[in-house]
């Protein structure tokens, strides 16, 4: 007996934009989280143009719907070089609290007929095409198919063996929200500043807030261990720039850690199940992509699996078309993230790439339509990106 046609696992943006296109598509869905909303994540809460143009698709405006501020694209420091790129003509990123998102996308669930359960853990989930289940606190809750949107720990994804030893060095995420002071300076783009071993993102996320995050490595963590929030203090402090911009500016959230961020899936999709957003992988939040790329994901995983539903062709051969897509749409974006994140470890050569950015701001502005979702990678082309070099 199946007691849903597509069972979601996570409530996020990735899960719940999926869940929203499956049931505006006519299949009964279900949607499961463990954690009761709203609820804070650790995240950079920057949404790039292209995935502003995913809310649009499901008819979600933010700005209208919740406090969210636009940003026009985004400004590298390195030490004593700096330098600001703006997104193509007409298009703009969002900063948005995670929670509002969330509530928001939420409602149009319940809207459009999902079936939202909360305060629920997954422990495992298994079967074949058509017939999947997910062991719920000793219940089994069966299924047609399922949707892994349960973030970068992805319970799912390790559960159908499709979990991949990460590379690299692991980095780690640390999070946390003011209300700056009234005549702080007003910020219209992401500001990204590298300083000593790690990096600060300052993304402006309503009326006067601001999301500052930090991306950091496994050794800078342990200076965190038993007091994260006087941790975060001493980081912000220690950094001049910001130290002037939070002047007067109050606490409007628990700093939070996570990590480690780099994930990695060996599919996107198997038998009877789809992975969405960071659940299908995650490199790294240096070039700001997580939450656009999650949103574009969830698009093409809702169109394949609705297809798949339809005619009952629910094997992995036949889901392998979403991953074929989802990586065809995020290639290039994947490669700029691998780019950034080399370049940004060695401190030298990230000065040279920020003056070089400087000094061929049409360069910055070609890099800046792949964050938008306008451009490609191949436009860039080497001999520019040599230009930036040397």
């Amino acid at each position: 007996m199946i007691d849903t046609e597509v069972l979601v696992i996570g409530g996020g943006p990735g899960g719940s934009a999926t869940a929203l296109q499956l049931a505006r598509r006519g299949h009964a869905v279900t949607l499961l989280d463990r954690a009761e909303f709203p609820r804070e994540k650790v995240c950079g809460e920057g949404l790039m143009p292209y995935g502003v143009g995913e809310l649009r698709r499901l008819g979600v405006e933010l700005i209208a719907q919740v406090d969210a501020r636009p940003f026009l694209g985004i400004g590298y420091t390195v030490g004593s070089e700096s330098a600001e790129g703006r997104f193509p003509s007409g298009h703009h990123g969002l900063g948005v609290r995670r929670n509002r998102l969330d509530l928001a996308l939420a409602g149009f669930c319940r809207e459009a007929g999902v079936d939202r359960r909360h305060g629920l853990k997954v422990r495992e989930v298994g079967g074949w095409p058509g017939r999947m289940w997910a062991d719920v606190g000793g219940r089994q809750i069966r299924a047609r198919a399922i949707v892994g949107a349960d973030g970068m720990h992805s319970v799912v994804r390790k559960s159908l063996g499709l979990q991949r030893p990460a590379r690299g060095r692991p980095r780690y995420g640390l999070r946390g929200h003011f209300r700056l002071a009234r005549g702080a300076r007003a910020l219209d783009l992401v500001e990204v500043h590298a300083t000593d071993g790690l990096e600060l993102y300052l993304t402006p996320t309503g009326d006067r807030e601001l999301n500052v995050a930090v991306l950091l490595e496994r050794d800078a963590t342990k200076a965190l261990k038993g007091d994260v929030a006087g941790g975060f203090a001493r980081i912000l402090a220690a950094y001049e720039p910001l130290r002037e911009l939070l002047d007067g500016a109050e606490s409007a959230s628990e700093p939070a850690l996570c990590g480690p961020l780099r994930q990695e899936a060996t599919r996107a999709a198997t038998d009877g199940a789809v992975l969405v957003g960071d659940a299908a992988g995650f490199l790294d939040g240096i070039t700001g992509e997580g939450m656009s790329l999650t949103l574009l994901s969830a698009r093409l995983a809702a169109e394949a699996l609705s297809e798949g539903l339809r005619t009952g062709r629910l094997a992995a051969r036949h889901l392998a078309a979403y991953e074929r897509r989802r990586w065809r749409a995020s290639r290039d974006l994947t490669w700029l993230t691998e780019i950034v994140l080399a370049g940004i470890r060695h401190r030298r050569l990230a000065r040279r790439v920020v003056r070089g950015l400087r000094r061929h701001p049409e360069i910055f502005e070609q890099v800046l339509a792949i964050n938008a979702g306008t451009g490609r990678l191949a436009d860039v082309g080497v001999r520019n990106l040599l230009k930036v070099l040397l």
